[in-house]
C-alpha cells in the first residue's frame, strides 16, 4: 500500500470515530425551542423536552455529514469544524436553558463533558490541518473513550436523545 493510500486510509478511520465521537456528543440546532423559555425555570421535563430537541437536531445534523465523508486531510479539516460547529452550538443552547435546581449539577456536568469533547475536536482539527492522520487517529480514540461518560451525565439529567452514540436509537429508559 502506498503512503498516500495508506494516509487515506488512516483519514477516513479517523473521520468514522469522530463522526461517531461528535454525534454521542452532541445536540445541537437552531435554538427555536429554547429562546423563549430562557427567563424563567423550566421544570424538569420540560428541560428534558427541549433538550433533546436540541440533541435531536443536531444529531440530524452529524448525520447530514456522514453522507460525505472526507477523504483527505483538507476535507478532515473541513469536516471537523463542521462537528465542532454543530457542538459548540449545542451547548450554547443547552446552557441557554435554565433547569430546576434539582437538575442543575446534573446539567453542568454534562457541559463541561460536552466542553472536553469540543477540546478533543480541536485537537482533531489541528491535527488534520497538519496532515497529521497519527494525532487526528489520537483525538478520534480520545473522543470514543469519553463517549460513555457524556452518555451517562445525559442520562443524569434525564436526556434520551443527548449523547446517544451513532447507529443507536435513543433508549426509552434513559
Amino acid at each position: 500500500m502506498s503512503p498516500r493510500t495508506g494516509r487515506r486510509l488512516i483519514c477516513a478511520t479517523a473521520t468514522i470515530g469522530l463522526i461517531a465521537a461528535g454525534v454521542g456528543a452532541c445536540g445541537g440546532g437552531d435554538g427555536s425551542n429554547s429562546t423563549t423559555s430562557t427567563a424563567s425555570e423550566l421544570t424538569k421535563s420540560q428541560l428534558v423536552a427541549q433538550g433533546d430537541a436540541i440533541c435531536k437536531d443536531a444529531h440530524d445534523r452529524f448525520a447530514e455529514l456522514q453522507g460525505s465523508p472526507p477523504t483527505t486531510p483538507e476535507e478532515s479539516a473541513s469536516f471537523t469544524q463542521k462537528l465542532i460547529d454543530i457542538t459548540e452550538s449545542e451547548v450554547t443552547q443547552l446552557r441557554g436553558l435554565n433547569p430546576p435546581a434539582s437538575v442543575k449539577p446534573a446539567l453542568d456536568s454534562y457541559l463541561k463533558s460536552l466542553d472536553k469533547n469540543v477540546d478533543v475536536l480541536k485537537q482533531g482539527l489541528k491535527a488534520a490541518q497538519q496532515s497529521d492522520a497519527t494525532a487526528y487517529a489520537q483525538a478520534q480514540a480520545k473522543a470514543v473513550k469519553g463517549q460513555v461518560k457524556r452518555l451517562q451525565y445525559a442520562q443524569a439529567v434525564g436526556f434520551k436523545e443527548c449523547s446517544v452514540p451513532a447507529g443507536t436509537a435513543p433508549s426509552g429508559s434513559g
